[in-house]
Order: structure tokens, then sequence, then C-alpha cells
């Protein structure tokens, strides 16, 4: 008995002599193959060229057959005979592949040797007849050298004459001579002596392969090179399995063969060349066949051999392999289970819980003991549980469920989750319990609260967005409206004695109108409809002008007050964001006290801070500083409130009515004008917000000096033109202008004033006119004017010069613009600064 080694041994000893024995018989089929291709290979290509060879004798035989007809009868041959004669002998297989002959005249006085005679009679005929044959080189040689020889003698690769214009095929002549009646001629002289002409055959390469193999040999490649140069001039053949392979390039052929076919003292090189389906139908695949079956075969051999020799073995081998196998299959899936991003919850047919896996453990808060044996529905709120109840009652009848439902976690907070729910059935159909999957959607949830808070700051974008609109667009009227009132009142006022009863109230009227005007000016600059710009200022009319406009919108139970110091403070602000502050820090005042009553008080001083104050101020330096306060009485704040009160996003007020947005704009207006914020609140007790801003010298120009009236100022009689489309500033205006010494023309209508410049270009100095008017603005005539007199000065003005305006009349050219309000004061120290400007 053999040891258990050597049996190990023996079904690789079996497989490798099985292996060896088939590749030796492959090797053996694949050299037999071998030679019977070569020798296959060999066949066609002498094959070819005999085929050649004897094509190219039987175009010889027909062209001497039709010198014998002209040595037969003496010459005497008509177009009729020699067609006749051609018909007759193109009919017969032999003359495949010819295109005709024709008859060549011996050379005449003026060298010229014509084609008399060509048959068969064509379409190209007439256009062939006469040629002269010696007139071109190529067909020359091939003449010459059949009359000096008195042999067949053919032509290099030409163009035929009847092949026209168009791409033509490698074509060939083969030429006779014909000689004279009486013996043959011996020498060159002689033969030259003798000459009566040539019988000549024309045939295409193409058409001549054509009629020996049709489309080509199957399987070989075929290429005809005129002499011995293998170059694409000297090619006149390829066959079109040729022109594939060399478009295909890759692997070169396994057998290719030159051979070299002469006759006449020419030469044309065939070059023969093997393609894979040439193989395929000599070479067929069984060595690869042997090899394969050989393999199998051994294979197999091998196989049974192991299989008797460890058959007891192999089983308990293969036993082993199953169960680590499975083994792995359990730690696999246990590891996807534990390590899945997913919470699994199994249920079993009582639904309790049965399994969860880590993931639910590190959602819920809980350790294993407490979820085991609990049903679902324990640890998710009210609407979630009854989803849950729903389903587990339907059994194994329910289908699959998904839902978005909050659980409670072990510290009592909320876990939002999406629940996906499948009942679970045993090999038996029966209802086995429920498998539940359980996905964190804490994160989306937040997002999508973000996201409607982001929503809603834009509504309230927008919404502050058409606030200024409309501010705008009020100011534009009501100022029209304001400076009607205040001019006309003021130019009443002016035409009576001072001590008349009326002048008293005409004051009233231009205070009131001019209150009127400031206040149309803060709703514009709180409404950010002003450019934003940092000055200094100071700070005490901005917090008067806060608590007017505070004072118009809180109700009638709340107290406002000002505590304003009598000494100045100054600081570099931008007015309408610090109004912007003080009036959120007063909506939030006034929202913080219950039902509507309590006390908010804005205030302002000056204030020393040492280095202990600024430690709670944000590293705040040390200094003296504008100090403007808004307190309350309200509810007041906790601390954990107040630790976050200037979080993006975050309120204490319901949905809908905050967006959390307010104070972080407060934080950051503060701290771009290099302030602090501090705030100091308790439940009950109300809240105090104290703004903290660098103090600043007062500015050397910050009393401004009152405009002198229009009567302060005197024209000359200059011309001016004045357009508005307000009946009311026309008169106005027209009124101002005279009673200064000006000439006045007016118009309501913007079109009729232009055809009035364009008719007068020169009639006037000066044009003002409105910017918001009907079909045509103040800047649209403004640009007429560039193309009528583009000297000629302008003044726009309007009841609302926003930004937007401002830029637009720098673009077109104006340097001059007036706040329609500011007529009575303004307008006429205006225009003399603008004709004394234009006059320099």
């Amino acid at each position: 008995m053999l040891p258990k080694r050597s049996l190990s041994l023996l079904p690789w000893l079996v497989g490798l002599v099985a292996l060896a024995i088939s590749g030796l018989l492959a090797s053996h089929e694949q050299t037999t193959q071998q030679r019977a291709l070569r020798s296959a290979f060999e066949l066609g290509l002498r094959q070819t060229v005999s085929r050649i060879e004897q094509r190219i004798a039987s175009y010889e035989l027909l062209l001497r057959g039709a010198q014998g007809l002209f040595h037969a009868t003496g010459g005497r041959v008509t177009a009729a005979d020699f067609e006749a004669y051609v018909d007759a002998q193109l009919a017969g297989a032999d003359a495949a592949g010819l295109q005709g002959i024709g008859y060549v005249a011996p050379p005449a006085a003026d060298g010229r040797a014509p084609l008399l005679f060509n048959a068969p009679t064509l379409g190209s005929t007439p256009r062939v007849i006469g040629f002269d044959m010696l007139g071109e080189p190529l067909r020359r040689a091939a003449l010459l050298q059949a009359r000096d020889s008195g042999g067949v003698a053919i032509s290099r690769k030409l163009r035929l004459i009847s092949d026209g214009e168009g791409a033509a095929q490698s074509s060939f002549l083969m030429v006779l001579p014909v000689y004279g009646p009486g013996p043959a001629p011996a020498g060159v002289e002689q033969r030259r002596r003798q000459l009566g002409g040539w019988v000549a055959a024309a045939f295409r390469m193409n058409d001549l392969m054509s009629s020996l193999y049709g489309e080509g040999m199957p399987g070989l490649a075929l290429r005809i090179h005129d002499g011995v140069q293998l170059n694409g001039e000297a090619l006149m053949y390829e066959s079109a399995t040729a022109r594939a392979l060399l478009q295909a390039g890759g692997t070169p052929p396994r057998h290719e063969a030159h051979e070299y076919i002469g006759f006449a003292g020419h030469t044309w090189t065939l070059t023969v060349s093997t393609l894979p389906e040439f193989e395929a139908l000599h070479g067929p695949a069984t060595p690869r066949i042997i090899l394969g079956a050989g393999i199998v075969a051994s294979l197999l051999l091998a196989l049974l051999t192991y299989q008797l020799v460890s058959g007891r073995e192999h089983a308990h081998a293969v036993a082993q392999a199953m169960t680590r196998e499975l083994r792995e299959s359990e730690e696999r899936y246990r590891r996807i289970v534990e390590t899945a991003d997913e919470g699994i919850w199994m249920l079993d047919a009582a639904q309790r819980t049965s399994f969860v896996n880590p993931k639910v453990l590190a959602m819920l808060g809980h350790l294993p003991a407490a979820l085991l044996g609990e049903p679902l529905g324990r640890f998710l709120d009210e609407p979630g549980r009854v989803l849950v109840e729903r389903f587990l009652a339907r059994g194994a009848a329910a289908a699959a469920e998904h839902h978005e439902v909050r659980f409670r976690r072990g510290d009592g907070a909320d876990l939002w989750a999406s629940l996906s729910m499948n009942p679970v059935v045993d090999a038996a159909g029966r209802y086995a319990g429920t498998l539940a999957m359980i996905t964190d959607i804490s994160a989306a949830k937040q997002a999508e609260t973000r996201r409607q808070l982001l929503e809603a700051q834009l509504r309230e974008s927008q919404k502050m967005e058409a606030i200024g609109t409309l501010a705008g667009g009020i100011a534009h009227d009501f100022n029209n409206i304001v400076a009607a009132i205040l001019g006309n009142a003021a130019l009443a006022r002016d035409a009576l004695p001072a001590d008349a009863p009326a002048a008293s109230h005409l004051t009233q009227i231009l205070q009131a109108g001019s209150h009127a005007r400031s206040l149309v000016q803060q709703i514009v600059a709180f409404s950010r409809r002003q450019p934003l710009a940092r000055v200094v200022q100071p700070l005490a009319p901005l917090v008067q002008a806060t608590v007017g406009l505070l004072r118009a919108t809180l109700p009638a139970g709340v107290e406002l007050r000002a505590a304003l110091t009598e000494q100045p403070v100054w600081a570099q602000v931008d007015a309408n964001q610090l109004q912007q502050v003080l009036m959120n820090l007063g909506t939030n005042a006034w929202h913080a006290l219950a039902g509507d009553v309590g006390r908010i008080e804005l205030g302002l001083s000056c204030a020393t801070l040492d280095a202990e104050a600024v430690q709670a101020l944000s590293g705040l330096p040390p200094g003296n500083y504008a100090h403007v306060w808004v307190a309350d009485n309200g509810c007041g704040m906790d601390a954990t409130t107040l630790a976050r009160i200037f979080e993006p996003f975050f309120t204490t007020k319901p949905v809908g009515q905050g967006t959390g947005l307010g104070l972080s704009v407060v934080h950051g207006i503060v701290a771009a004008h290099q302030g602090a914020i501090g705030v100091h609140s308790r439940p009950g007790e109300g809240t105090r917000f104290d703004l903290y801003f660098p103090l600043a010298e007062a500015a050397s120009d910050s009393t401004v000096p009152m405009v002198p009236l229009a009567g302060a100022a005197r024209g000359r009689g200059q011309r001016l033109l004045y357009v508005d489309d307000d009946a009311v500033m026309v008169m106005l205006v027209e009124s101002l202008l005279e009673r200064a010494g000006y000439r006045v023309r007016c118009f309501v209508d913007a079109r009729a004033a232009l055809e009035v410049l364009r008719a007068e270009p020169e009639a006037f100095d000066l044009v003002i006119t409105d910017y918001n008017m009907p079909e045509l603005s103040g800047l649209d005539v403004v640009r007429a004017l560039r193309f009528i007199r583009p000297a000629l000065p302008v003044i726009i003005s309007s009841g609302y010069l926003s930004e937007d305006i401002r830029a637009a009349a720098q673009d077109a050219g104006v340097r001059h613009l007036l706040q329609k309000e500011y007529s009575t004061e303004r307008l006429v120290p205006l225009v003399q600064q603008v004709l004394a400007e234009a006059s320099a």
C-alpha cells in the first residue's frame, strides 16, 4: 500500500502526464497544419500567377489574330471589317477584361500616328478615333518598342483615352506591329521601312483581375505593382481585402510572398498575403481543440484520482469548510447589524422587543435591559404610539409602512426618526414578529426648521423692501405737497406787512410744514431708502427722533420716557442704522410688557469705562464712550435665555411672530461701530440694554447756516425754462423766480417744452425739470437736450432723490440736484450758482 504522502501526489502526477500527452498531440497537429497552410498558400500563389499569364497570353493571341487580318488582306481592311472581326473575338471567354482592340496608322509626314479603328464601338469611340498615339510618352514607348522588336510590347501603367477627365483605373496597352507586304523584315531598319501600323489592345487591371477572381481570392490579399518598385505610384491593382488589411494595421500576415511576372520585356510584381480567413479555411482549430480537450480530460482524470484517493478526507474537509463559512457568514451579518448606521429593532410575535442593535441604544440613550421585552410604543410620543399599535394589530396582513415619529430618549429629550416597519413570517407563513428600521432625522428636522426661519427672514426682508419702496413713493408725492405749502405760505407771508393779523397764522403753517418735511425724511431714512454713511454727529437728535417714531407706534398704556443728558454727546455713527437698533430694542421692550402696559425708557449720556467695567463688554478698551440705553419693566429673562439672545434664529416668540434675527442684527451693527452692548435682566424685573460707542469731537462745520429766502438773490433777466407736471409747483416756482428777477417760461408737458427748445435752442440760459413725470422723466429731458444744445445747464428737482437717481443724473452729466421740498429756500440761490458757473 502506498504511503499517504504518495497517494496525495498521485492525482497531480496523473493530471500532469495526461496534460503532457495532450500538449504533444496538439503540437504535432499544429506543425502538420502549418505545413498544409504553407502548401495551400504556395498553391494559391502559383495559381494566381498562372491565371494572369494565361490571360495575358490569350490577349496576345487575340492581338495576333488582328495582326494576321491585316497581313492576310495586304492591309486593305475597312473599319466595318475590323469591327466585325473584333466583336467576334471578344465574345469568347478568353477576352474577358479586355476593353477593346484598335488599329494605329503608321507615322505620317508630320510624325503623328492616329488611331484609325477602334472596336467595339462605344460612346467614347468618337473621342478616341484620331488620337495621336505617338504624342503621349508611355504609348509612344510601347509603339516604338513593338516596331523595332517585331514582337508584342506592353506599355507602362497609363490612363485610357476613354476614361475622360474623371477617376481612371490602372490601364495598359498591348501592341503588335503590322508590316507591309513582302517577306518578314529581318532587322530594325528594315522593320522601320516596312511598318504598316500597329494593332493595340487596351485593358484595365481591375477588369482583368475581376474576370479572374471576381471580388478576390478567399483568404488572400493581392497587390500588383508595375515593375519591381513596391510603392504607391507603381501600384496597379489592390484587392479589397488588401485595402482592408492595410487600413486595419495590427498583426502582420502569417504568410506573404512576391512573385515576378515577365512578358514582352516587361515585369510585374505580384504580392500575395494571407488573411485570418485563409487560416480559418485551410487550418481548422484542431490543435486548440486537442489541447482544450486534453486539459479538460487531464483535470477530470486528476479529479477522479483525487476523489478515489481522498474521498473520506475530502468529505471531512468539505464539512469543515462549510462549518467555517457558516460561522463567517454569521459573524459577517452580526458585524453588519452591529455597525449599521440605521437602528434595527426586532419585535417577536407577542409584539415585545426581542433585539435592538447598538445604533438604537446610542440614539435612545438606553441600556439593552431597558428595551428588551418592552413594546415599541412605550418609547414614542402619543401620535407615534397610535401609528405603531395600529400597524401591529394587522399582524402578517400588514403592508410595509414608513412614518416620521418622535422618540423619547432616556434623558427626556426628543429624537425625530424615520420608522420603517415590515411584518416577519416564518417558513409556514405564520406571523413571527416585526422588523423596524430607525433612521435619525433630527438634523434634517433642524435643517427644515432653519429653512422655515430663513424663509421668514426672506419674507421679512421683502416686506421691508416693499415698505421702503412705498416710503420712497410717499416721500415723492408728499414732498411735492409740502413744497407747495411752504412756498406759497412763504410768498404770502412776505407779501403781507409784518403786523398783519394773518402773518402769525402763516408762520404757524410754515412751522407745521417744516415739521412735516422732517417727519418724511425720518420715515425715508428708517426705511433704508437713504445711503448708509457713518459721520460724526450729535446723538441727542437721533434719540429724540427715535422716541418720536416709537411714540406713534406704542399703545396708549405704555409710558415712553426720554432721559437725555444736557451735555453734548457726539459719535461717528450711521444715523439710519442707529435708529434701526433703537427701534428694534424699543419694539422688543414693548413685546416684553404684560398686557401692553408698562414703562420704556430711552436714555443718552457720557460714560467713562475703566478696565474692570470693560471686561464684560467683549474686550472694549477703557476710555470715554457715548452711552445709549433702552430699558423696560417687563417680564425679564433668565440666565439660560440671556446666554443665547444674540444667536441668529434664536427667539422666545411663538412661531410666526419672530425670526430670531433682530438682536443678532443689533449686535452686528454695534460691533461694526467699534462699540459694545451689555444686557442686564432678571425674571420679573425687566431688561436693560446698554450700548457704548466711542466718543468723537464735535465737527467744526456742525452748525449749518440757514439758507436765505429767495429775495436775497437777484437775477438780471436771465431766461429760464421750468418743466413740472404739477400745476401747483409750476405756479409756485414761476412766482419765486420772477420775484427774484428772472424771466421764466413754464410747461406741464415735457414734450411741449422740448419742441420749444428745438425751435429756439438759444432762447434759454437754464433748464429746471422735475424728475418724476408721466411719459418723459427728467433724465429723458436731459438726454434730449444733449442733442439740441449740449452746453445748456440743467437742474433736476424731485420730491425724493434716491441714490439711483443721483447716480443716473451724474451719468447723464447733471451736476445739480434739488430736493423739491426745499424749493422755497434753495431754488433761487442754486439758480444763481449754476448761472454763475455757466458764465465763468
